[in-house]
């Protein structure tokens, strides 16, 4: 047993497949004395007292039969028994083990007798005796039908590592097996077997056809369903059957989530159906991101476009325990109604009460799927098996038959009724005390559970009394089953001697105990319970003073000043996991409002605990927990302001403190989550520095923490919910953004050619460009996200999104009609297109037809007072079956496209405010889209009023003014979003078109998108686009499986997404920064935007001033410094380049003198200037073109050009690091050496990179070879890295890897093998070779951006995962493997998820001083670290 839990014994735990026990004391004996008899047997030794832990009916050996019950079901048991008494003392024999002992009881467990004494079932004569023949044909069996040693144990890896990845991809915490062995122990041989003889249950278990078929077992509460669940389940899996199951719990909220249990199902095929694990790994491959998903998405994904299209042919059998539990439970049933798309032999059983709300969503499925019912009031059969088998009367068998038939007929046909009413009998002692019993049971479960309430409430000690009472409080407000440890901790009570008996003594029988859990005994005692209302009611559990105490202990264990000791301990407290992800629910439901709460709450956010409480959700990797808080304590903020007495001090002290830690919540988990989940303990010292200065974190902690982290230079106090701008590049004009699994595509297009950009959806990275040579109308990706569609003017044509590959290409109808419509229909792998002309066409995915396929035309019919134009747009239906127009003056129209056939025509009801007679319109419609389950349908007039729509009515059914150009609907169809001309987003809740979000920003909105999770809304508007990710949407995103029902907050029939504060959000126009540079000494910087704005900052204080204002708008392309800091150079756009003295105004410390020098022009003629350059005694700059180089004499102003000479036109220019008199620029294979006098070139190295051989000081791996046959023209600089005096120069080179991808390689070359003696005979030398070293594979694979070099041969980087990190290079080339890696990377800081989005990692730079800048958001904040500069 205790290998289930030590990985030192996973090995040996595998390979066990069979135990064979020989005479064993499975159950203990009748006396304690006979197991001392076995001591004396077998050791000769006294009787002890720990011996009587092992007598018949020991907790200890109860315990550990349970335990093993669960690990049993995947053994073959075989269990022998003696039969002879064992002599002892010479003449004395006694049985030592009766047979009941020595077998476990367990189905499937063999029992064989052999003919022996205790002493001879071990010991046998020779190979001859026959009880050692016998066990050697047991074992002789067992291993020959055991799989051999190696296919076992790989088979068996294989199945460990698909679980752990399937549990983790699906979000599957908990396995189901739990609650099956919770119901299988409870069921009594000899029960459930007429199940197994009905009619109905038969033809469901024996139906040969290939088609679906659902059987629904139903019957009152408490009437042993559960039990029969269980027991269907062991049949199932005892005839080999696939056999998936899931049981609803009322104790525990996930496992009454509709997504969670579609979620289990899906993991538990995976298992068992490997084309399906095949399925989702090719879903996890695509990265489609299910975590958050609700259970309609669930269902699309994992059944209808994976299940439902694989070719099985024999049938899959689910069980569905409890569905009357479940949130929602006929929306499940409606699920089920698709099964007729499918043609898999599904075998599907639901078992649950019979309720209003499943009864009508069956009787609709009936009319689609083959099902049939089977009603089950509780088998009198079963009753008497139960009854003969745990009632422990003695006397004749006819008083037994007597009080047997007593019971049946006050069953009423409820199993519970009868274990609980066997219980009471079994604790008479006398027939009076029996007989009393019997009188007193009244029939029905009311009566029952008064009783049960009186034994609770008369305990003689008014201690226990409370102890009851404390633990049926946990049991019934608790939002989960808790583990007997966890209760153990609740009662905050370490003297408990034995919490098994405390509960069976104290509990009047609510309270069951199952494997390590402990719950009520069913949902009926907890509804007894918890009803309000009834004073003469012996026991009630008060639902808010009951959650208040709740509260108060979880409090009490997250606010120890031990427990942070404790977890890096890793001795946390048992309650530990539960408080934190409860407290806030309770706090909720309780008194909330009450001012001692209030202080509660408001102390433990002002403290640290909060941080220690974040840390604990992300040790846990559950930060979805934060989310869900915020959402709780926004609840709770609404009630204060509903609240007469909101003016208070206290009220409004309470409401800033909690309002700000539910906004913070959610930022923290959005900018940092990734991070915090890898470094749990960055949130005590990394992350609160880089919070909003206005945020509750950051005034809390942030400036305790600014001695050793400071941020400064960002001018927004408040949370963002921008995450990131994207910036496409000159020319370039973007027109549509779509969702493609992790990633996000824009197509934009580029004169006559088109362009499809590719970001990553986690760090807006751009990961490459795929290139239509044409203009393209439209795109479109498939559900998974690995495949786009892009229509252009002459070709359609479809892409690989990962490689950038084009796998095909169609050509478009001749009269090249405008696309309105593209849709992958996944379950024929074709294409459709819908056509302005009203044309569907297609093409297929898999054969090699380069033409379209005409698939419908549709013909509209004019209306009598006008004529029926080209539709302005249209929309297919999510499965390709239907079409929806919409017209300039004609209705919309929805018609069925094989065979074509109008459905319906929408008149969009006009609002109460429209000046016009009329009651409807048709409207001039240009946006029009699908619900993607419902099949309403949502659309756009041009007057921007957005409409929804049932094609099976006449009108439409909901209508809202948002003043929208475009709209967009979820993946999982909650939100709708618009976007208008003024840079308007709306989001709006689908049902009741609600409006649950708005922001403002400048420019018009062309197009948007949400992500995959409905999280986040993309939007592009003409050069670029926005990332927004809103609180409201993660909110939703978050809290889609929390039903609702303890929140009394809101009425029922508001939406749980009117929990937002703040609705309207404004955001002003972002410049976007072009160049960035700092002093070399000193701490003012310099960054000039798009815009042609140059501006003038500090480090630790901010923008001091603007130096530069361009009067054309072009944008500032560079700025440089020289080298003692006094002077700046800036270029724009139209070659203009100006020098500003920059100078300390007197004593004063934060005031800068600016003062103009000079300008000069330089044609756009002769190429932008790519780069700026100070010569180190600041004499002199050097201003580069492609095709000239400019030297501009400082204090003369003169100006002199030079032709770039071939092949330097792409090379990165710095001075030499140690001759100032000497300049060095770098291409992809060549340095060279030019003087600042008169730009003489005095000598060229050549290196080449990706040689077969690389030089003998490479630190190249040989896993690098493999790029060699990569072309010149691929090849591209990246940062050029060379401090003063610092012996090392590192070159970035950047290189296609893939058709849509990019590597790198950095090479350092050492200063002195560039230029060691100028006045030397190397000068005006060519051909030379210039080595150079390689990072090793496993440094390079960290590095996002090499930054700078430190003084002591260490570099610092940028990591991938936004660390900002050093790492020491080798003093000396490596001769040996082992010293190749040079020091380890030592991580400083992180930056927050939302920085260095785009491009704006490849801007960041170091100064000296080591203070990173970098650009966020228009601003360039400054970042400095005490570590770093250490």
């Amino acid at each position: 047993m205790s290998g289930q839990n030590d990985p030192t014994y996973e090995y040996i735990i595998r390979s066990v497949s069979s135990i064979i026990s020989l005479s064993t004391p499975h159950r203990g004996t009748d006396l304690a004395e006979t197991l001392n008899r076995i001591l004396q047997v077998s050791f000769v030794a006294k009787p002890m007292h720990f011996i009587s832990e092992l007598g018949a009916g020991s907790q200890t050996l109860q315990k550990l039969n349970e335990q093993f019950k669960h690990v049993a079901t995947k053994l073959k048991l075989v269990s022998f028994y003696e039969t002879r008494p064992t002599t002892v003392f010479r003449k004395t024999q006694i049985m030592v083990l009766e047979k009941d002992s020595s077998i476990l009881g367990y189905p499937g467990e063999i029992s064989k007798p052999l003919d022996a004494d205790h002493n001879g079932v071990c010991k046998y004569e020779s190979p001859n005796d026959f009880r050692y023949i016998t066990v050697r044909n047991v074992l002789k069996s067992l291993v020959g039908k055991s799989k051999p040693k190696d296919t076992r144990e790989s088979q068996v890896g294989v199945s460990q590592a698909s679980r752990v990845k399937f549990e983790e991809y699906l979000s599957v915490s908990e396995s189901p097996n739990g609650d099956y062995n919770f119901f299988r122990d409870r069921w009594t041989s000899g029960t459930c077997d007429w199940i197994l003889r009905d009619v109905a249950f038969s033809a469901w278990l024996e139906d040969t056809h290939s088609r679906p078929r659902v059987l629904w077992i139903h019957g009152n509460a408490a009437s042993g369903k559960s039990i029969l669940s269980s027991f269907l389940i062991h049949h199932l899996i005892q005839l080999g059957l696939p056999c998936h199951y899931f049981f609803v719990r009322f104790t525990d909220r996930k496992k009454r989530a509709l997504s969670m249990i579609l979620r289990s199902l899906a993991c538990q095929l995976a298992h068992s159906t490997p084309p399906y694990a095949d399925r989702l790994r090719l879903l996890e491959a695509a990265a489609t991101d299910l975590r958050t998903a609700d259970f309609q998405n669930i269902w699309q994904t994992l059944y209808n476009q994976n299940l439902f299209q694989l070719d099985i042919d024999y049938p899959l059998y689910w069980v569905i325990d409890g569905l009357d539990e479940a949130n929602s439970p006929g929306v499940l049933i409606k699920l089920l109604s698709e099964l007729d798309l499918t043609n898999i032999p599904l075998r599907i059983l639901i078992v649950s009460r019979k309720t209003h709300e499943i009864s009508s969503a069956f009787q609709k499925l009936r009319k689609q799927v083959h099902m049939d019912a089977i009603l089950t009031e509780g088998n009198p059969n079963d009753f008497r098996a139960y009854i003969n088998r745990e009632m422990d009367v003695a006397g004749e068998d006819s008083y037994r038959e007597e009080v047997t038939i007593q019971l049946l007929e006050r069953a009423r046909g409820n199993f519970l009724w009868v274990h609980l009413a066997v219980q009471e009998i079994n604790d008479c002692h006398t027939k009076a005390a029996l007989e009393d019993a019997l009188k007193n049971l009244s029939p029905g479960m009311e009566a029952l559970y008064d009783r049960m309430a009186i034994s609770v409430r008369t305990q003689p000690s008014s201690a226990d009394r409370e102890l009851g009472q404390s633990i049926l409080g946990w049991t019934t407000c608790a939002q989960r089953s808790l583990s007997i440890g966890e209760l153990s901790d609740a009662l905050r009570n370490d003297g408990l001697l034995e919490i098994h008996r405390t509960i069976g003594d104290l509990c009047g029988g609510f309270v069951i105990l199952g494997k390590d859990k402990v719950t009520i005994i069913h949902e009926t005692a907890r509804e007894y319970l918890m009803r309000g209302g009834d004073g003469d009611r012996p026991l009630a559990i008060d639902r808010k003073s009951t959650n208040d105490k709740l509260f108060s202990r979880c409090i009490e264990c997250l606010t120890d000043p031990k427990l942070r000791s404790q977890i890096n301990r890793n001795q946390p407290p048992a309650l530990l996991d539960y408080a934190a992800s409860a407290w806030f629910i309770h706090f909720s439901i309780g008194p909330a409002t009450h001012t001692r709460n209030l202080e509660i709450v408001e102390k433990f956010l002002r403290g640290s605990n909060v941080l220690t409480w974040i840390h604990i959700a992300a040790r846990k990797k559950e930060l979805r927990a934060l989310v869900i808080a915020s959402r709780y304590l926004t609840d709770v903020v609404l009630k204060l302001r509903k609240m007469s007495e909101r003016e208070s001090l206290a009220h409004q002290r309470a409401i800033a403190i909690i309002e700000g830690w539910a906004t913070d919540l959610v930022k923290i988990v959005g900018k940092f989550g990734n991070t915090l989940i890898q470094n749990p303990d960055s949130i005590y010292r990394l992350i609160s520095p880089f919070c909003p200065q206005n945020s509750a974190i950051y005034l809390q902690f942030g400036r305790k923490e600014s001695k050793a982290l400071q941020v400064s230079g960002l001018t927004n106090s408040t949370w963002d919910d921008c995450l990131a701008r994207l910036s496409l590049g000159q020319g370039v004009m973007a027109s549509a953004v779509l969702t493609a699994g992790n990633r996000i595509v824009i197509l934009s297009n580029i004169r006559n050619s088109s362009q499809i950009i590719i970001y990553n959806s986690a760090t807006f990275e751009e990961q490459g460009r795929i290139v239509h040579p044409e203009r393209v109308f439209s795109i479109q990706v498939n559900k998974i996200g690995n495949l786009l569609v892009s229509y252009g003017y002459v070709t359609t044509r479809l892409w690989d999104i990962a490689t950038g590959d084009c796998i095909k290409t169609v050509k478009n109808p001749v009269k090249r009609p405008r696309p309105q419509s593209l849709l992958f229909v996944e379950t024929e792998k074709v294409i459709l297109v819908g056509s302005e002309d009203r044309c569907i066409r297609s093409f297929s995915l898999d054969d090699d037809s380069a033409e379209y396929e005409t698939r419908a035309r549709i013909d509209e019919q004019s209306l009598e007072d006008r004529m029926v134009n080209f539709p302005t747009c249209s929309a297919l239906s999510p499965d390709g079956n239907m079409v929806a127009f919409g017209y300039r003056q004609h209705p919309v129209t929805v018609w069925e496209l094989e065979p074509p056939w109008l459905l319906g025509q929408c008149n969009i009801i006009l609002d109460a405010t429209d000046m016009t007679i009329r009651e409807t319109t048709c409207g001039e419609v240009f946006k029009i889209s699908w619900h993607p389950f419902s099949g309403e349908i949502f659309g756009l007039t041009q007057t921007g009023l957005l409409f929804k729509w049932d094609h099976y009515q006449e009108d439409s059914t909901a209508t809202v003014q948002t003043g929208g150009d475009c709209l967009t609907v979820s993946r999982d169809g909650s939100l709708i979003a618009t976007g208008d001309a003024v840079g308007t987003i709306k989001a709006y809740a689908t049902p009741d078109l609600s409006l649950l979000y708005q922001l403002s920003s400048p420019d018009s909105i062309l197009d948007l998108s949400f992500s995959t999770d409905s999280r986040r809304l993309y939007n592009v508007r003409g050069t670029y686009g926005n990332i927004w990710e809103p609180n409201t949407l993660v909110r939703l995103a978050d809290s889609s499986d929390y039903h609702d029902h303890n929140s009394d907050a809101l009425s029922e029939n508001e939406s749980l997404t009117k929990l937002s504060l703040h609705t309207e959000h404004h955001f002003t126009r972002v410049d976007d920064i072009v160049t960035v540079s700092g002093q070399s000494l000193g701490p003012l910087y310099c960054y000039g935007t798009e815009d042609g704005l140059a501006l003038l900052c500090e480090v630790g204080r901010g923008k001091v001033c603007e130096l530069e204002r361009s009067t054309s708008y072009m944008s500032i392309e560079q700025v440089a410094w020289s080298e003692d800091g006094s002077l700046v150079a800036i270029a724009d756009l139209s070659g203009r380049l100006s020098i500003k003295r920059i100078a300390k105004t007197g004593q004063a410390r934060d005031t800068w003198q600016v003062k103009h020098e000079f300008d000069l022009v330089i044609s756009p003629h002769e190429g932008h200037i790519g780069q700026l350059v100070f010569q180190p005694a600041g004499h002199q700059l050097l201003a580069f073109t492609t095709k000239t180089i400019y030297s501009v004499n400082l204090k003369s102003h003169d100006l002199i050009t030079a032709k770039v000479p071939p092949g330097l036109s792409k090379v990165k220019w710095t001075s030499h690091p140690t001759l100032p008199d000497y300049l060095v620029g770098f291409g992809t294979t060549k340095a060279h050496v030019l003087t600042w006098a008169d730009l003489r070139e005095v000598r060229n190295l050549t290196y080449s990179p990706f040689q077969t051989n690389p030089p003998a000081t490479s630190l190249l791996s040989q896993t690098l070879q493999s790029h060699i046959a990569l072309k010149r023209d691929s090849e591209t600089l990246g940062r050029l890295v060379a401090n003063a005096n610092s012996p090392h120069v590192l070159l970035q080179i950047l290189y296609s890897a893939t058709s849509s991808q990019l590597d790198t390689q950095y090479l350092v070359f050492k200063v002195a093998d560039i230029l060691s003696d100028p006045d030397g005979d190397d000068t005006n030398t060519t051909g030379n070779k210039l080595p150079y070293t390689l990072f090793p594979a496993h440094i390079a694979s960290r590095i996002r951006e090499p930054l700078a070099f430190l003084s002591h041969q260490g570099l610092v980087f940028l990591d991938v995962d936004r660390w900002i990190c050093t790492w020491r290079l080798p003093s000396s080339a490596p001769t040996r493997r082992s010293e190749v890696d040079g020091g380890k990377i030592e991580e400083c800081y992180f930056l927050p998820g939302d920085w260095v989005t785009a491009n704006e990692g490849q801007l960041s730079t170091i100064m000296p001083d080591r203070t990173l800048l970098c650009p966020q958001n228009g601003e360039v904040a400054a970042v400095q670290c005490v570590k770093l500069r250490k």
